[in-house]
């Protein structure tokens, strides 16, 4: 969101004002980061912290009644949208819901899920959250919304079943900055520990829905079928996620053939991403992961690199358009089956990865999708068709 709004948007001509809580506790403040954008920080955790939150969310709450706002926009926030749907209408504002996760289920799922460590009170209060949010959210707010964008075009489908209409929904799937991710101006990585080894890289969250146990799985498999592999992990891994993956490991032999990088700043964590032979995606079409468009696939391909991802709606979509990558099963058979194709004959993965920095740029870059929504919005200001 920062990327597309504070960098490209901001650099269109608009002027931005988030609001939005802390992720900890700390005082309510307002933030100005240039004369075109500030933020208006609500406090957490102490009583007098929240009642000066109270008092900016009433300030913009009067802003956006003066018409200070041409466009009022609500992000996943499914009770607290109600209030800025019918402020916009007072004010004769254009309304937009910007839908990037499905929030209220992914919120009834934690509730329901045993593993999470949730005291009963509190599952018992997001069920609650979630029965209310649901008609709030799917008939009142999304109903009467002026715009909508969603993740995907499969959650575009998913909130057209539900009866909104099709016409003003427009999915922005995840994109990159094709400058920062820029393959020509971020060498490869020198870590020793590759040195004659081909790299395998997986990048992004490794919890246990991530299905992260299929490529270390598909690395064993590698590695049986006589490649001299390893598998970097990069990007942070709590310990309890890092204990399960070296026990898989251990199951397969590959034990000392498992690297976590942990957190890295951008730079260097692309300097490995240069580095790899081929980069992986797995990404299960679960309820909620189905409608999301997997952000490191298109890294990836912006680094033109070989890539190999399972078949998700948004990876096919990708993969086959841009053809620069593989399309496995999601199993350790399936990406190990596509990863040895590629390590067999890097001259072809390499003159396939090549087609990747080409559509990323065309395709699938914060440019372009800056220029999609300052259309949209521009035909809500000026009134036109929606």
């Amino acid at each position: 969101m920062t990327e597309l709004f504070s960098r490209w948007l901001v650099a269109a001509g608009y002027r931005i004002d988030w609001l939005m809580a802390r992720g900890g506790p700390g005082p309510s403040e307002i933030v100005i980061a240039s004369p075109s954008e500030r933020t208006f920080v609500l406090g957490v955790g102490s009583i007098r912290a929240r009642l000066a939150g109270l008092r900016l969310i009433g300030r913009v709450a009067l802003a956006i009644l003066r018409g200070e706002y041409d466009i009022v926009q609500a992000r996943d926030r499914s009770l607290t949208s109600v209030l800025f749907l019918v402020l916009a209408k007072l004010a004769g504002r254009p309304f937009v819901y910007w839908m990037s996760w499905p929030m209220l289920e992914g919120t009834l799922k934690r509730a329901r899920d045993p593993r999470e460590a949730i005291p009963t009170w509190r599952r018992l209060l997001m069920r609650i959250y979630v029965t209310v949010g649901r008609p709030l959210l799917y008939r009142v707010v999304l109903q009467a919304a002026d715009h909508v964008f969603a993740q995907s075009a499969r959650m575009k489908a998913a909130l057209i079943d539900r009866g909104v209409a099709a016409q003003k929904i427009t999915p922005v799937p995840m994109a990159v900055s094709v400058d920062r991710y820029n393959p020509s101006s971020i060498a490869p990585t020198d870590d020793r520990r590759f040195a004659g080894r081909n790299v395998l890289l997986y990048m992004g969250a490794t919890d246990s829905g991530r299905r992260i146990d299929v490529i270390v799985r598909a690395l064993g498999a590698v590695v049986r079928k006589g490649h001299d592999a390893v598998l970097v992990l990069l990007g942070e891994t709590l310990p309890a996620q890092r204990d399960s993956l070296l026990d898989v490991a251990r199951e397969e032999g590959v034990f000392d053939r498992l690297i976590f990088t942990g957190h890295l700043p951008l730079a260097q964590a692309l300097s490995y991403v240069r580095r790899a032979d081929v980069c992986l995606s797995p990404c299960p079409s679960t309820p909620l992961l189905v409608v999301g468009t997997p952000t490191k696939l298109v890294e990836y391909l912006a680094m033109g690199r070989p890539v190999v991802a399972n078949d998700h709606p948004d990876q096919r979509e990708v993969l086959e358009a841009s053809r620069a990558g593989l399309i496995a099963d999601l199993s350790s058979e399936g990406f190990a089956e596509a990863i040895a194709i590629l390590l067999a004959d890097k001259a072809a993965a390499e003159s396939m990865a090549a087609r990747g920095p080409p559509w990323v740029a065309a395709h699938r870059s914060y440019a372009s999708h800056a220029e999609l929504v300052d259309s949209i919005y521009s035909k809500l200001i000026q009134g036109g068709p929606r």
